[in-house]
């Protein structure tokens, strides 16, 4: 009975390890045929990465050489410029390419034109005296023309805010000169001298006031192109203005001859046709004859308390 049980034994250990390694060689064989697919897959990758690798190479030679055959381009003239320069100070017939490219020329529209900021800038040139600067196309009794409102296209609400920023400039202005004007003793042939120095201070107020009612670039266009009239009509400057009156005598009499000296700009003339300047009307609200009651000087007859 013990040899059959032994027997048994035996042969249930000896089919259990048959199995545990028939079980083993049919995974191993899996796992050899997955390397072995793995490995051409890897090899054909290869294989491809190769050929395009060599294609590359030759068109990079062909690249090359079709550099080394090719004439250098002359640059063009018109962009040479235009990436050197602004627009403004372009020569005239380079910017008049760059406004025909764009489309912008006297057919443009009917409505229309287009100029340079600098050449808005130079309108501020084309007025020569007291008498046009009180009519300047920029500026009427402290306020914006229609013509400003148009090419600074300005809304309503802008309007307002600037022609505000003005109003409250003079008023600070009036206060200041008040307490900085300056008389000098008349001497010789003169028989009136007042200096008033500029509130640099109040003019980058109003600045900075302007550009946050407008934005910088259209604030500093605004007070680059009324600079003279403001200083004459306003009052605001940041430079100093000057004025003096002399008496030159005549075979039959005597007459006034009035020098006025503002920033960027000078005036004279005989009383009364010299405008009296804004920027000491708070001092002399009557003008020159205030300045004469002041003086102890007399002025022409024809010359009215206004």
């Amino acid at each position: 009975m013990s040899r059959i049980l032994l027997a048994l034994a035996v042969l249930t250990g000896g089919a259990g390890g048959f199995l545990a390694t028939h079980n083993s060689t049919v995974q191993l064989t899996r796992d050899l045929s997955a390397d072995r697919d793995a490995w051409l897959a890897q090899t054909q990758q290869l294989a491809a990465a190769q050929s395009e690798q060599t294609g590359l190479t030759e068109r990079m030679r062909q690249l090359k050489a079709g550099l080394a055959q090719s004439q250098p381009v002359a640059e063009n003239a018109l962009w040479s410029a235009v990436k050197s320069e602004r627009a403004d100070r372009l020569p005239p017939e380079l910017r008049e390419r760059v406004l025909e490219e764009l489309g912008f020329n006297w057919q443009f529209s009917p409505d229309f034109i287009v100029v340079t900021k600098q050449a808005l800038r130079e309108t501020r040139g084309l007025k020569t005296d007291e008498r046009a600067l009180s009519r300047g196309w920029m500026l009427n009794d402290g306020k914006l023309s229609e013509a400003a409102v148009s090419i600074f296209d300005l809304t309503p609400e802008e309007r307002g805010q600037v022609e505000a920023v003005l109003r409250q400039g003079q008023a600070q202005f009036n206060d200041w000169t008040l307490a900085h004007f300056r008389r000098n003793e008349p001497k010789g042939d003169v028989v009136a001298d007042y200096a008033l120095e500029g509130d640099r201070a109040l003019w980058l107020s109003v600045s900075n006031n302007l550009a946050l009612a407008v934005g910088r670039e259209r604030a500093d266009l605004i007070l680059d192109i009324s600079r003279d009239q403001m200083a004459s009509e306003i009052g605001v400057s940041p430079g100093p203005r000057t004025i003096i009156i002399r008496r030159e005598s005549l075979g039959s009499g005597e007459r006034l001859e009035a020098k006025i000296l503002t920033p960027g700009l000078g005036w004279s003339g005989n009383l009364p046709g010299v405008p009296f300047p804004a920027a000491f009307r708070p001092i002399f609200p009557n003008g020159w004859a205030d300045v004469a009651d002041r003086e102890g000087f007399s002025l022409p007859g024809q010359l009215q308390r206004k």
